[in-house]
């Protein structure tokens, strides 16, 4: 019941960071909220998917890398994607090779494989509902964007949530 109850403050906290703007919520916003909602289905299944196989981190990033390339290649050799391969040097494409395809295809691959593995598929999914909070906070640090009253609000119910889900039984 604790666990319920958890959860729930997790989402009205998140429904009180969407819901919290003084004009009307524009189609647009709802939009992208669905993809997020989707999205964040979907990485539920894969967190715990995670915790019920028996591949070591590494296997995991090797077979999502390979996965990911080949499934890459057949799609912009057959046409369905334009590329821009050979239109730019080595030297400029050389960051985004180490910090998208080392940093988050494979250090973050191990990184949260090993996360799942240590603390359970459940409790890696709530501290992952963080994330939109932890998101509007670097955004007001870093981009100098403002948080409303509300949506603090809604970040310190969400947090709530997570800290009482985590000592629940």
């Amino acid at each position: 019941m604790r666990k319920f109850a958890a959860l729930t403050l997790i989402l009205f906290g998140i429904a009180t960071m969407i819901g919290g703007h003084a004009q009307a919520i524009p189609n647009s916003l709802l939009y992208g909220v669905g993809l997020l909602l989707t999205a964040s289905l979907i990485w539920a299944g894969y967190t715990l998917g995670l915790k019920s196989t028996t591949l070591s981190p590494i296997a995991i990033a090797i077979v999502l890398s390979y996965t990911s390339f080949f499934l890459t290649l057949v799609v912009v050799l057959s046409g369905m994607m334009d590329t821009n391969i050979g239109s730019v040097s080595f030297d400029e494409v050389l960051p985004f090779i180490l910090i998208q395809g080392l940093g988050v295809g494979v250090v973050s691959t191990l990184a949260f494989s090993y996360a799942v593995k240590q603390l359970g598929s459940i409790r890696t999914l709530l501290l992952g509902s963080l994330s939109p909070g932890l998101t509007a906070i670097l955004a007001a640090l870093i981009l100098k964007e403002s948080l409303s009253v509300i949506m603090i609000c809604g970040i310190v119910l969400s947090t709530i949530g997570v800290i009482l889900s985590n000592r629940a039984k």
